[in-house]
């Protein structure tokens, strides 16, 4: 039954929906989200919190400090955008070439109407609940430099949660998972060097176009020979690079791709594996490879306990119809990086039916009734965690 914090939720909703329809229409890049953070800054400030902006670069930190001895609950929230030319036709389409392809406009909205919530209810809490909004998720950079600028450390959160609304499951689903959320996501660069030469007389030369073509067939075993049948594996080639004119060898190529697995061993089986195999065929042609990790990030693994505990909020929400495990998706999420660290727990939030455009598709759009239940259930969860 709905009680005051739906109450104060479905007050806040008709401004918390204008906030995220205006971060849909001024998406920004990861790392340059510096009206998206003044934004969020804004807000959080008008609530009376304590606000550090420019963490990790654009990241902004929202602490509500309720003076008594507590526990810590860091809520994050990712706030970047995909370079994505637009293609929703909704009236506040982003016309800039970028676009809020994944929902981080959702995110931000959901935590920023939790933050609110929470100020105004500080004297029911004990403890502290600290707001991340992190840059740059898409290129799973931004976690990391929030850490390298202490806001683990600072904080020293006792659980850590956060969500990703997801529009390929109906609004009111609550997907939590008591272990692997999202795979690891690794890019990785290969140069393949040989030995340039006249095209008419590739015996003078040695041709990194067609070692490359072999290392690319070679490392189709990864996964099908040396991973079992039972574990996740991908090794994806995406850009293949190299070659000037028609009737030259070049003296190099380049191969751009990336790697997914659900488990740390398995990452780490792929990732030596393709710098091994690469290696090994390149040198059995006469030419060189070199393996360069690009950036990257670990699975998401929650923390059952606090899982748990996620999934038991959530029940009490309501508009949420069901609350249940979700299929472990191969995408990655940098989120990992808090949670390797604390206890935590990445849960997913429907936000429309499996026949809209998918995510990161020019098409993306998601169910706003899907924002009343996000910021309930981090309300609730902090008020859970921290009441007194």
């Amino acid at each position: 039954m709905p009680d005051a914090v739906s109450d104060q939720v479905a007050v806040a909703l008709p401004g918390l929906i204008e906030l995220r329809r205006d971060l849909h229409e001024n998406p920004e890049l990861g790392f340059y989200e510096t009206r998206t953070a003044g934004i969020i800054a804004g807000r959080l400030n008008a609530a009376g919190m304590s606000v550090k902006a420019e963490v990790g670069g654009t990241g902004v930190v929202g602490v509500l400090d309720t003076g008594r001895p507590g526990p810590t609950l860091m809520i994050r929230a990712d706030i970047d955008a995909l370079p994505v030319t637009e293609l929703s036709e909704l009236p506040f389409a982003s016309s800039n070439g970028n676009m809020h392809a994944c929902g981080h406009d959702g995110h931000i909205t959901m935590a920023v109407g939790a933050a609110e919530l929470l100020a105004g209810r500080a004297s029911e809490l004990s403890g502290k609940v600290v707001f991340v909004f992190q840059p740059a998720e898409e290129f799973v950079e931004g976690a990391k430099a929030m850490i390298a600028d202490d806001v683990m450390s600072d904080n020293s959160p006792d659980r850590v949660i956060g969500l990703h609304l997801w529009n390929q499951y109906d609004t009111g689903f609550v997907g939590v998972n008591e272990a692997t959320v999202f795979a690891s996501a690794d890019q990785f660069e290969l140069t393949i060097t040989g030995k340039g030469g006249h095209g008419a007389l590739p015996h003078t030369a040695v041709d990194p176009v067609a070692i490359a073509a072999q290392v690319i067939s070679a490392l189709q075993t990864v996964v099908s020979r040396e991973i079992a049948p039972n574990a996740m594996g991908v090794v994806t080639f995406g850009q293949v690079i190299g070659g000037t004119a028609p009737n030259v060898i070049a003296d190099f190529v380049t191969i751009r791709g990336t790697i997914r697995a659900f488990t740390a061993d398995i990452r780490e089986q792929i990732i030596a594996a393709v710098d091994r195999i690469a290696n090994g065929v390149a040198e059995t042609m006469r030419g060189g490879a070199g393996f360069k990790l690009l950036n990257g990030a670990p699975p998401v693994v929650n923390d059952p306990e606090v899982a748990s505990w996620v999934a038991s909020i959530a029940e009490r929400v309501p508009g949420v119809d069901e609350v249940g495990p979700h299929e472990e998706v191969p995408v990655g999420d940098d989120m990992a990086e808090f949670i390797n660290r604390a206890p935590g727990t990445y849960f997913l939030l429907g936000a429309g039916d499996p026949e809209r455009p998918p995510h990161h598709n020019a098409r993306f759009v998601f169910d706003e009734e899907c924002l009343p239940l996000g910021v309930e259930i981090f309300a609730r969860a902090a008020l859970d965690y921290l009441g007194k």
